[in-house]
């Protein structure tokens, strides 16, 4: 037993042995593996470093290069934008003190337009208050005036209604006096006309008589050519303008053939309108005046008998 267990601790010793040493050289290998890796990564870190380095210094000349161009440009620009600006600043400021001027100027001008809209207001306000009143009162005087409009507007209407019915009336009775006027009228100058030739013919009958006995004188007494008168002195007068009259009528009925019934009707109609304002202007001095006439006729005719 104690043969074995020594044998196995031997197989043992020697089996670990053999594992260590496999072990460490595979160890040694994979250092070695391991360094010749890490040599060529730091030589291509070294690489890329220097790589690197050089990209980034003629990077940083470039960059320089560049920024001292843009030093320079932007240092014109820098000048140019700031004398620019200074010169700005020295109108707005300008501008600023005139605005300070003219904002004070106008401040002052508000507060005196304020105090004057105050002042203004006031005497408005009291003004309106005075139109108030007014026109309270003026309302009082105009419904009084309406009243009295309205009062005397129906009194002047119940007066025109009463004027117009007596005035129709009136009419009425003016249409009656005439169409009697122009009844007596014509019986009037039919009993002239019938007087007038009764005592004609009796002025002839006299009148022929007188011209046979002083014929006889001339011839006979006298033994002078005795010449009568014309015949047309034994005409009347009213015959000759009777006779005239129908003449001139019936040219005139003859001219006027072609006319409408229509403007004879208005003729009609304007005629009595006519004879009526004539009547109303003269105040009926035609009727007296050709009553008068007639009168006297009848006197001279009276006499003439």
């Amino acid at each position: 037993m104690s043969r074995q267990l020594a044998d196995l601790t031997a197989a043992y010793r020697e089996e670990l042995e053999s594992v260590e040493r496999a072990l460490l050289q595979e160890r040694s290998e994979l250092l070695a593996l391991n360094s010749k890796e890490i040599t060529s990564l730091l030589e291509a870190r070294a690489t890329s470093e220097a790589n690197f380095t050089d990209k980034y210094l003629q990077s940083v000349e470039t960059f320089a290069a560049n920024l001292e161009e843009l030093r320079h440009a932007d240092a014109e620009e820098y000048q140019v934008l700031k004398i620019k600006l200074e010169s700005d600043i020295a109108v707005l400021e300008q501008h600023l003190e005139q605005m300070r001027a003219t904002y004070q100027l106008n401040a002052e001008k508000l507060e005196y337009n304020y105090r004057v809209l105050l002042e203004r207001d006031a005497e408005n306000t009291a003004t309106i208050n005075q139109q108030k009143r007014k026109l309270s009162r003026q309302h009082d005087v105009l419904s009084h005036l309406k009243q009295k409009y309205q009062a005397t507007d129906t009194k002047f209407s119940e007066e025109n209604s009463k004027l117009t019915d007596e005035y129709k009336r009136t009419t009425e009775q003016f249409k009656d006096l005439q169409a009697k006027f122009r009844h007596f009228g014509k019986v009037d100058a039919q009993k002239y006309t019938q007087l007038w030739h009764l005592q004609q013919e009796e002025a002839v009958g006299l009148a022929k008589q007188l011209l046979a006995a002083d014929r006889v004188v001339h011839e006979q007494q006298l033994g002078w050519q005795w010449q009568g008168p014309d015949e047309a002195i034994f005409i009347s007068p009213h015959d000759v303008q009777a006779s005239a009259t129908s003449a001139a009528g019936a040219a005139a009925a003859t001219a006027a053939g072609a006319s409408s019934d229509g403007s004879t009707q208005g003729d009609q109609q304007q005629q009595p309108q006519h004879s009526t304002a004539a009547f109303s202007a003269s105040g009926g001095t035609n009727e007296v005046s050709e009553e008068e006439s007639l009168g006297t006729d009848r006197d001279r005719s009276a006499n003439t008998g």
